[in-house]
């Protein structure tokens, strides 16, 4: 099969489309991934009828489309997001100085997320040109 320089033009033409729908898509599936790792983390230390219980639902993430210089790059970010719960999120994620250790279910979960979400980075040139 012959191919040619149009056939190459017409390629990269889809790859641009393609991409950019891709690590969007690649964004969010990680943020979200990670947001619920860390809410299963912070189940296990927060049982129900702890004073904590409802803070695994206060972990949420969100999608932060069109930054950059250009506007074309996607940024995500999860984590307990100070609605309706004050700096309840701060102080178990960090502890204090009064003798609450720190849970550090964000930097646990992205201790998890980190490695799977890089190879999937990796990976995404492959599915555009293959």
């Amino acid at each position: 099969m012959l191919h040619t320089v149009g056939d190459l033009s017409d390629d990269l033409r889809a790859v641009t489309i393609r991409s950019k729908r891709d690590m969007r898509d690649t964004v969010a599936d990680g943020v979200k991934a990670g947001a619920e790792i860390a809410k299963d983390l912070a189940r296990t230390q927060n049982p129900p009828g702890s004073h904590a219980k409802h803070y695994p639902s206060k972990i949420s993430s969100r999608m932060f489309a069109g930054a950059g210089l250009f506007g074309n790059t996607y940024s995500g970010e999860y984590g307990p997001f100070p609605s309706g719960q004050g700096l309840l999120g701060l102080i178990l994620e960090n502890g204090t100085r009064n003798g609450n250790r720190p849970q550090m279910n964000m930097a646990r979960s992205a201790d998890i997320i980190g490695p799977s979400f890089a190879a999937e980075v990796r990976r995404l040139p492959d599915r555009w040109f293959w």
